[in-house]
């Protein structure tokens, strides 16, 4: 029998325009804010029906590519029974001539959601938060949690309301099944908790882990590392000093208890975040221009009017950690830089242009 062989690793050359994936068209490259993924996407036509439109990943040839295409094998049937509007899965595949496997995730989605975060105030990257969180407490209600948070997969639709691109989702492992451990893919570090570096499986816990490494990225900011995108560090004074303190220090327990080494230490899963975020929310007040600088508004509320939900003080529990926290990180950084960079004047000036926003209303 003659011996099978794959092509090569490569990364995948930038594909024209035009060019056929199928019924397929290819439109344009999106921009992705150099964000840490497996590819790159592209917004594509119909061939027959130019008002049908999708967008397309091009996967690299690696392990993390054959992962991605793996899962969708393993799950295409399944995922294409998930109904939600913020969550969008795909629907086909199939591989470029040059032996570079790609999706298609039919709709108009819109484009990555961090190269135009700064176009937004911090209540508006809150209530996309509350969306996302909204989002996945359906998926959990139809067996299905985010094993992998990718920035890259986080997208605002036309209509500026959030949209996940759900290649990061997988049935929820069976606890009682020793061999069920969840199908699931690596992801940057800065997103994965500790547990799952250790080779746990996916867990309500560490997809809360991975959302509030999200949230410090939409709130305080990132930098782009040899390992992918990877939030700031300190607290949300540094980026909004303008807010009212008592907000300040709800969002700052927000991420310290979301981003807990320990997984019992977390919050209860995305909804109790969701819940948390609407209750931020609701106490914040409103300001259409204020900060380090004038800015954009950001727009109308997307929480529909709803009341938010009655939640416990729960944020109040961390302010002492949190506290403790920043009292560790301000010795650090007085510490020579280490290799990562973090909490040094040069690394927040090489990631000056990644930092929030300054309006928050």
């Amino acid at each position: 029998m003659p011996s099978l062989s794959l092509p090569p690793p490569a990364a995948a050359a930038p594909l024209t325009e035009g060019q056929a994936l199928g019924v397929w068209r290819l439109h344009r490259p999106l921009p992705d804010g150099e964000q840490a993924h497996a590819g790159q996407w592209y917004s594509a036509v119909h061939s027959r029906a130019a008002e049908q439109r999708a967008a397309v990943l091009v996967l690299d040839r690696s392990d993390q590519g054959a992962g991605v295409m793996l899962r969708y094998a393993d799950q295409a049937g399944d995922l294409g029974q998930l109904q939600h509007p913020h969550i969008a899965v795909p629907c086909d595949s199939g591989v470029t001539p040059d032996a570079h496997p790609y999706l298609i995730l039919e709709g108009h989605h819109g484009e990555p959601l961090l190269p135009r975060l700064h176009e937004f105030g911090l209540r508006k990257r809150i209530e996309l938060l509350v969306q996302l969180c909204e989002a996945l407490r359906s998926a959990h209600q139809q067996g299905w949690l985010l094993a992998t948070m990718d920035p890259a997969m986080i997208w605002l639709d036309p209509e500026q309301n959030i949209r996940l691109m759900g290649l990061g989702l997988t049935k929820i492992p069976d606890p009682t099944d020793p061999f069920d451990r969840g199908l699931s893919l690596g992801a940057a570090a800065a997103f994965t908790a500790p547990e799952r570096q250790e080779g746990a499986p996916p867990s309500l816990a560490s997809e809360v882990y991975g959302l509030g490494a999200l949230a410090r990225v939409l709130i305080c900011g990132w930098e782009d590392t040899p390992k992918g995108v990877a939030p700031l560090r300190g607290s949300v004074a540094d980026q909004w000093p303008l807010l009212p303190e008592p907000q300040q220090l709800q969002l700052d327990a927000l991420m310290t208890g979301s981003m807990a080494l320990s997984p019992e230490l977390r919050m209860r899963g995305a909804e109790q975040m969701a819940d948390e975020l609407r209750a931020w929310l609701a106490a914040a007040p409103r300001r259409g221009s204020a900060g380090k600088s004038s800015g954009k508004s950001s727009g109308t509320p997307s929480g529909g009017g709803q009341p938010p939900r009655k939640t416990t003080a729960w944020w109040k529990r961390w302010l002492s950690l949190g506290a403790a926290a920043g009292l560790g990180w301000a010795v650090l950084s007085a510490a020579p830089t280490d290799s990562d960079g973090f909490g040094t004047q040069a690394a927040i000036t090489r990631t000056s242009a990644h930092a929030a926003a300054p309006h928050w209303g």
